[in-house]
């Protein structure tokens, strides 16, 4: 495995993850026991250190989150060998055009009132340490200066 310097690993980090449509979203519930739990990525969003997600807002997640915002997102690929560990620390984010930014058509399934729903909550995942592992070769990359500076 080898380390890379953060800013340079984004793109690579990218690269894997906008091709992996579903991650499990892992955080610490007030009982503090790990929690896991099956989120949509947009691969439609250009990674950048941080990943988006929506959840209602009085659920379990968003809850989680507000009592402590670790959290980490595991990818894996549907075809060929590719796994992305990203850990780092949530936000709960409530303004309407920035839902509106990331907002998908296919939410409505689950969010059927819109961004501009107040039960409508968007969750900024900030990268603070990345690991991957794929058949080009693995990586390791601290991220915090790197995601704090975009």
């Amino acid at each position: 495995m080898t380390d890379a310097p953060g800013r340079q690993a984004i793109p690579r980090i990218a690269a894997l993850i906008n091709k992996i449509d579903i991650c499990l979203l892992a955080t610490r519930g007030v009982d503090g026991e790990l929690h896991a739990r099956p989120m949509s990525n947009n691969g439609q969003v250009e990674w950048d250190g941080r990943s988006w997600f929506f959840a209602p807002t009085d659920g379990r997640l968003v809850a989680e989150l507000r009592s402590d915002p670790s959290a980490v997102a595991a990818y894996r690929a549907d075809e060929g060998f590719t796994f992305v560990s990203v850990s780092g620390r949530a936000t709960i984010e409530t303004d309407v055009e920035l839902k509106k930014q990331f907002w998908l058509p296919e939410l409505e399934r689950w969010f059927p009132n819109g961004p501009e729903d107040a039960d409508v909550a968007l969750i900024r995942l900030d990268a603070e340490r990345a690991q991957w592992w794929a058949a080009e070769g693995d990586g390791n990359a601290d991220l915090r200066e790197a995601v704090t500076a975009s």
